[in-house]
């Protein structure tokens, strides 16, 4: 006998919507923070470093960024705090150079 497929409940399915993803205008979550990807690129290039190679400098130097981590910050999609810290301590600039100034 076949099984008839089992229903996706709507949270999940809504989260796999590829029309919910989340925007790079969304608002960041408490504890997140977007940063100024403009500034983030131009820092990365000047190293001459693609997203893998900033991501695996990192990983040496004991600063725990995942490429993916980096990509999502490039795109101007928020991250944990904690992210835009270890960024800043890899290329050693103050951790404000890096966060995007939000509209009063």
């Amino acid at each position: 006998m076949h099984a008839s497929p089992l229903p996706v409940p709507n949270a999940v399915a809504a989260r796999e919507s590829p029309g919910d993803a989340p925007h790079a205008d969304a608002p960041p979550l408490r504890g997140q923070v977007t940063l100024d990807s403009a500034e983030l690129r131009r820092l990365r290039q000047s190293r001459l470093l693609s997203q893998q190679d900033l991501a695996d400098d990192c990983w040496r130097r004991n600063i725990r960024v995942s490429v993916a981590t980096i990509k999502r910050a490039e795109s101007g999609r928020a991250v944990r705090f904690r992210i835009a810290h270890e960024l800043a301590r890899c290329f050693g600039v103050p951790v404000m150079r890096l966060v995007r100034a939000t509209p009063a």
